[in-house]
């Protein structure tokens, strides 16, 4: 893993950042319903449906499942190395893989249980899973070499599984499919190579329809609801990527940040664009066919590091749920209950350095890509001691003159929207060098 030292303030839970410094701009961090240690210190994927987080955890043989609160169901023991997860559509199934028992596991959601293991082959250690065209699809190890797509008719008592009879990958593809396009598989390369390819199974084997060697070391995949389109996270890049499917071009790309580490699409198409190397910022929300974020999200203070594959939805988009790996090992589990508002973004300008004893003129702005209310002031404080409220202008801007105290030293003034119904809190200082 990458490991990035981001410098966070605040003592809340998800609570809203500032950058100290001149001109640069303070965007609200999300707001969440709290934190949760969960009880497992290794991570693969987490997964959410309706009524459950699951989060698999191969160092501890099981898979976490939690409410929507985070409040854990039952952990479900003895899955040997447990990674991909992938569920039915009536979310009545979980499908585990099981590398360390070349094995898929079958656990009942309801009873929270393990029904059964389809064997896989051994050596083949599973890993990636997908279902379309009826089959359970998943990436594993063909040789020592070579890894592969195998698949087997899940609905069937006695399974018979397939195996990849060309083996063409560098390392164990990553796969995604949709419900939007119920006969295609979609599979990238995790590492060694580039590679990304879409197939057509809806025969019960892998027709190859389209091929791009424009992306590869991909830590995660989705596609999106409509099955139109494939995004990809991939750690060697700044950005996310959505390719079209029926050709594998590209579409656009989301310019989220560094080391691209996890992405999942709800129900609706809004895209949660995960980073591993986030600076400020490490979750980036994006509406269905935008590619602007309507929407910025910092994990929890102190510093951490965004899970590869540690992003799910809620299928109806009302709630994110982000895995993150503090540096005291913990796995954390963070609930970002308001995902429909938007970011309040203030931009600050001051002089870096002011005469003693002369009022010192702040200006500033306050946007959002969701339309502001019209009466609206933003709160301001010099070094923590609190000054007078500054009304908004329609056009978002406003400003405000102070005079600090008659001695030379730093003056940091700290500007605040407190939110609304459609948005998020916002914040951003400007520091003044106060000189004799």
């Amino acid at each position: 893993m990458r490991i990035r030292r981001r410098a966070a303030i605040g003592a809340l839970v998800l609570a809203a950042a500032s950058i100290p410094l001149l001109g640069v701009p303070g965007t609200a961090a999300a707001q969440s319903q709290g934190s949760v240690v969960l009880p497992v210190r290794s991570h693969w994927q987490t997964l959410a449906d309706s009524r459950h987080v699951y989060v698999s955890a191969p160092g501890d043989d099981a898979v976490l499942a939690t409410d929507h609160d985070g409040q854990v169901v039952k952990k479900v023991e003895g899955l040997d190395g447990a990674r991909g997860m992938v569920e039915s559509a009536d979310e009545s199934t979980l499908y585990v893989a099981l590398p360390d028992a070349d094995a898929i596991s079958v656990i009942d959601t309801t009873a929270l249980t393990e029904t059964r293991r389809i064997p896989t082959g051994t050596g083949t250690e599973p890993e990636s899973l997908a279902l379309a065209g009826g089959r359970l699809f998943f990436g594993y190890r063909a040789t020592p070499f070579d890894f592969g797509i195998g698949s087997v008719a899940v609905a069937g008592t006695s399974p018979t599984v397939s195996l990849d009879e060309n083996p063409v990958w560098h390392g164990i593809p990553r796969l995604a499919s949709s419900p939007g396009a119920p006969d295609r598989l979609v599979a990238v390369e995790s590492a060694g190579a580039l590679g990304m390819r879409a197939y057509d199974v809806s025969s019960g084997t892998l027709r190859e329809t389209a091929y791009s060697d424009a992306v590869g070391n991909v830590e995660d995949v989705a596609v999106t609801p409509d099955g139109s389109s494939v995004i990809t996270a991939s750690g060697s890049h700044y950005f996310h990527e959505r390719w079209s499917l029926s050709d594998l071009t590209q579409e656009v790309r989301y310019d989220t940040g560094a080391y691209p580490d996890a992405v999942a699409v709800d129900s609706h198409g809004t895209v949660a664009a995960g980073i591993v190397a986030g600076g400020d910022w490490d979750v980036y929300l994006y509406r269905a066919g935008e590619t602007v974020p309507y929407r910025t999200v910092a994990l929890s203070w102190p510093y951490m590091d965004l899970l590869a594959r540690g992003v799910a939805w809620a299928p109806d988009g009302s709630r994110l749920f982000t895995t993150r790996f503090p540096y005291s090992g913990e796995v954390i589990l963070d609930l970002v209950t308001d995902v429909a508002k938007a970011s309040s973004t203030i931009t600050l300008s001051a002089p870096p350095t002011h005469p003693v004893g002369s009022p010192v003129t702040v200006t500033g702005k306050l946007t959002s890509l969701i339309t502001l209310p019209k009466r609206k002031v933003v709160t301001v404080s010099r070094s923590g001691v609190a000054l007078p409220d500054v009304k908004v202008a329609p056009n978002g801007t406003f400003r405000f003159l102070d005079t600090p105290p008659d001695w030379a030293g730093y003056a940091q003034y700290t500007v605040t929207y407190a939110g609304d119904t459609r948005h998020v809190p916002g914040t951003a200082t400007v520091t003044v060098e106060i000189v004799g």
